[in-house]
Formats: structure tokens, C-alpha cells, sequence
């Protein structure tokens, strides 16, 4: 486990990709583990499609900044396709990225990553195996949470899967077997080489 304290972390995605409620499940799942958490998205026109960034912080203490996180220790992106440059803005030189991503975006993340531990999941492909598609874009929400615990030593799966299934209704058991994948099925990249964390 990181030893961050407060942990932050900043989610960016698209209006629809679930990026809001990624973050808001996170800080549930910090709750649990014993952490006060935060978490808050910020957007600007409401509408699919449009970029998003969600933030979530957690600590051992309840004594915390309530603003938007402009250093974060972790990046988390939902689309491969989305400006770098923002993306990157202030991750912290020991940071965490994890994107998703298919093996073919890889280069340019590792260009960007310069030096931070780059992790990838092909969670678009994993929420399309499960049918977690909305106007046919893949809801990636539950793949990178469950990528995002797992990479960040959170909780143990199964503590996320008690608070998935307590949490999420709407096609639960898809959510909850695409978080598995995710947690799963992400690797970190370590200069030409993908290994299984």
C-alpha cells in the first residue's frame, strides 16, 4: 500500500463513462478500510461525451483540504484518447498513472508517463465483453475501480466486492465481474514490457 497521506487522486473521462461514480465509489471503499475520504467531480458543460475530471482524496485524518486536487499522487484515465498535456498537469514526480488503454496507445502513455509507474487495462474491452455499453460507449466505471484498488493496495477484492454489491443495482453482476477483471487484468508497464501485477 502507498503511504500517501492524504492520498489523491484525480479521474479523468467523458460525460457518461461513469468517471463521477468511479470516484464516489472509491471513497466508499477508503471508508470502509478506516480512512475519511472526499470525493467531487468537476465538469463544465453537462453533456455526454464532454470531458470530466473527478477527484477523491482520503486519509487517516479528518483534517483535509476541500478543494480540487491540482498534485495528485494518482491519475486515473478513462479515455486513451483524451489531451495528455491536461492530463498529466501536476501528477507528482513519484506518481501513479493508470489508464485505460489497448496495447496500441501504449507508446504515447509511456512517452507522457516520463518515468512515473504507468499502468494499463483494456477496460473499454472488458465492459463491452459484460454489455456495459450506454449509446454505445463502453461504461468503464467498475473496470478501472476495480483496477485502481488494486494498484493502489486499497482493500482486497473481496472488500470491493461487498461494497459493489451493497452499491450497485443496475446490472449488478456485470459491474461486479468487470471490477474483478479490472482488478485482475491491469499491468504495469515497465519500459518495453507488460507484466501482471
Amino acid at each position: 500500500m502507498y503511504t500517501e497521506d492524504p492520498m489523491e487522486i484525480r479521474i479523468h473521462g467523458r460525460g457518461g463513462q461513469g468517471a463521477v461514480l468511479a470516484a464516489t465509489l472509491a471513497a466508499e471503499v477508503a471508508f470502509r478500510r478506516g480512512y475519511y475520504p472526499q470525493a467531487f467531480p468537476f465538469f463544465g458543460a453537462e453533456r455526454r461525451g464532454a470531458p470530466v475530471a473527478a477527484f477523491v482524496r482520503y486519509s487517516r485524518s479528518f483534517l483535509m483540504p476541500r478543494c480540487r486536487i491540482y498534485k495528485p499522487f494518482c491519475v486515473v484515465v478513462f479515455d486513451a484518447v483524451l489531451p495528455k498535456e491536461a492530463i498529466m498537469e501536476g501528477l507528482k514526480k513519484d506518481g501513479v498513472l493508470l489508464v485505460n488503454a489497448s496495447e496500441e496507445h501504449l507508446p504515447a502513455w509511456a512517452e507522457a508517463a516520463r518515468g512515473r509507474k504507468l499502468y494499463i487495462v483494456d477496460a473499454s474491452h472488458i465492459a463491452a465483453d459484460y454489455g456495459l455499453l450506454s449509446s454505445g460507449v463502453p461504461l468503464v466505471n467498475s473496470v478501472m475501480l476495480g483496477a485502481l484498488v488494486k494498484i493502489l493496495k486499497l482493500v482486497p477484492l473481496q472488500m470491493l466486492e461487498e461494497t459493489l454489491k451493497e452499491k450497485i443495482f443496475h446490472f449488478a453482476r456485470e459491474n461486479l465481474e468487470s471490477a474483478r477483471r479490472g482488478y485482475k487484468e491491469v499491468k504495469e508497464v515497465v519500459g518495453d514490457a507488460l507484466f501482471s501485477r
